[in-house]
């Protein structure tokens, strides 16, 4: 009962710890992400308090999804970032999901010059 209170409270602490990195303008996105992988951390200590083996189960399950989750986002980072130091001074990489609408876009235009 003890140990199911103190990793409630531990998990209670990394929620509101990701949620004040995320205040932070310079690390909003890691803070998002680390109070979000904690959020089933609660619901897996809940499962130890009330007894709940699926709560619990469940509750791990998605705690380590998170995790994995969060460690591909971090790395991702790290790699994204290199590439911009190296990029000259000027340049600015967009994100992915406006390249692929930009993509997009220029598709349309070239169906739309092609059937007229």
């Amino acid at each position: 009962m003890i140990a199911g209170l103190l990793l409630l409270l531990l998990s209670l602490a990394g929620v509101v710890f990701g949620i004040f990195m995320a205040l932070d303008p310079r690390n909003r996105e890691a803070g998002v992400f680390f109070a979000i992988w904690w959020v089933p951390g609660v619901a897996a200590s809940l499962g130890i308090l009330m007894r709940d083996s699926v709560t619990f189960t469940i509750g791990v399950i998605c705690f380590v999804v998170a995790g994995v989750a969060l460690a591909v986002e971090r790395s991702g980072a790290k790699r994204d970032s290199k590439s911009r130091r190296t990029a000259s001074a000027g340049a600015k990489k967009r994100p992915v999901h406006e390249r692929a609408k930009r993509r997009l876009k220029d598709t349309v235009e070239k169906y739309r010059k092609a059937l007229s």
